[in-house]
């Protein structure tokens, strides 16, 4: 037990520390205003944007505002200096899918929190380090922007947000609590349907397909951290190519060699691409022309998966195989892809008005990184896709007897195994004539 006096120390400690935190602001000098106003940038960027440059760099790195559409504006980190003449690439993201217009702008103020407002006055997004000992703002030279108090701690940095890429240096930490997730596309700059993270011993990546009520597994790196037997806390990426598998209190659980690189890539970075590919890019600093270099692709023909892997690779509704997309499956057989292959489209959830096609020597592309439902018969597997309006088809593995269940169809596998089977939903001839009698 605390004797009264003991507890009047404490307390008068604490408020002591509390007073120090909220006196402790950024000098007035330290502070800054910019306004997105004035003439673009002429220099070629990532996704034909365009641009407006702001003060804080440290190169290669410079913030910026960007647009891909007009007045539509996000606070952005850029990777990449003029001389080169080669492609300027956006590394990190303030405000995705939250746009701002002209005339907004980025303010630090003495209370040490950093603003993105519109011109209205409307946040966009904020550090949330108002009165928390903030008394400095910097851009380090490996792309970190950061926040820091008296002692040069980090109260807030940017690598604890990532958008779709990592700098060396920067982590994915275990719980979602950083992740990557794609774009949309190079025109629209709003979250896409990929997504990687950490998770207790490995790292996964998702897609979030249209109809499928959770994101679904494409990939798994667990296979890869064999090297990892304690449970991973963060993985880093290395400044070789490399991912830096971390435990509890920041003890090393191994390294993964990606690629063993034939020059320094220190300046890279690790993106999950709008198509969900995984691919390093390296920057090389001297360079005068194409100093962007693909160094390590995830799906690729030399790599541990194939393209075929990837859930939109052939679209909608199509057949991949040695990553080319080869035929648009159809009640008639195997069609020429196109881009236009779409699977066919049920108007009713009534069993008797649609039936089942079948494909053999096929596999889903969760299938090949998740148990799927059973041992099953596969009449029990047929009847659970019939008896759900969102089912699209069913996949089977005869040997193991493992169902899975497509609410997405997307890019289907072609594999030598004919036991691998697909059953895709189609209407019934009776049900479309009835259609069509009726227009």
């Amino acid at each position: 037990m605390f004797s009264s006096q003991q507890l009047f120390h404490s307390l008068c400690l604490s408020f002591t520390i509390f007073s120090l935190i909220a006196q402790a602001s950024v000098p007035p000098s330290a502070t800054f205003k910019y306004v997105n106003e004035g003439e673009f940038g002429d220099y070629i960027v990532e996704y034909g944007a365009n641009y407006r440059f702001l003060d804080p760099f440290a190169q290669p790195f410079q913030l910026c505002f960007y647009n891909t559409t007009p007045n539509a504006y996000t606070l952005a980190l850029r990777m990449g200096t003029v001389r080169s003449e080669s492609l300027m690439r956006w590394v990190w993201e303030a405000n995705r899918g939250n746009p701002v217009g002209e005339n907004a702008t980025l303010t630090f103020g003495t209370d040490g929190n950093l603003v993105l407002a519109n011109a209205d006055g409307r946040i966009a997004w904020q550090t949330n380090t108002a009165n928390k000992g903030v008394v400095g703002f910097e851009l380090l030279s490996n792309g970190n922007m950061v926040l820091y108090d008296s002692k040069g701690t980090f109260i807030w940095q940017s690598f604890d947000y990532p958008t779709d890429t990592l700098l060396v240096g920067q982590s994915l930490k275990l719980g979602g609590a950083t992740k990557l997730v794609s774009r949309v596309s190079e025109e629209k700059n709003a979250n896409g349907p990929y997504s990687l993270v950490l998770e207790d011993k490995t790292m996964a990546m998702y897609y979030k397909g249209p109809n499928s009520p959770k994101p679904l597994l494409y990939f798994s790196f667990s296979e890869l951290f064999t090297v990892s037997k304690a449970p991973l806390s963060q993985v880093t990426l290395g400044s070789g190519l490399s991912l830096e598998l971390y435990g509890r209190n920041f003890t090393s659980a191994g390294t993964l060699i990606l690629r063993r690189p034939k020059y320094n890539t220190t300046l890279s970075y690790l993106r999950l691409e709008i198509d969900g590919n995984l691919r390093i890019h390296t920057y090389e600093d001297n360079a005068d022309w194409s100093a962007w270099q693909v160094t390590y692709t995830l799906f690729s023909r030399d790599s541990w998966e194939t393209e075929c892997q990837l859930p939109e690779r052939c679209g909608n509704f199509g057949l991949c195989e040695d990553d080319q997309c080869v035929a648009c499956p159809s009640p008639k057989g195997l069609q020429g892809w196109s881009k236009n292959c779409t699977p066919p489209k049920i108007s009713s959830c009534g069993e008797e008005d649609f039936y089942y096609y079948k494909l053999e020597g096929v596999d889903h592309f969760t299938s090949k990184y998740t148990e799927g439902n059973g041992p099953i018969e596969q009449d029990a597997c047929r009847e659970k896709c019939t008896k759900d309006c969102k089912c699209l088809g069913y996949f089977y593995q005869t040997p193991s007897s493992r169902c899975w269940i497509a609410y997405d169809l997307k890019t289907l596998t072609k594999v030598g195994n004919s036991t691998h089977l697909a059953f895709i939903k189609a209407p019934n001839n009776k049900f479309l004539n009835a259609l069509f009698s009726s227009e």
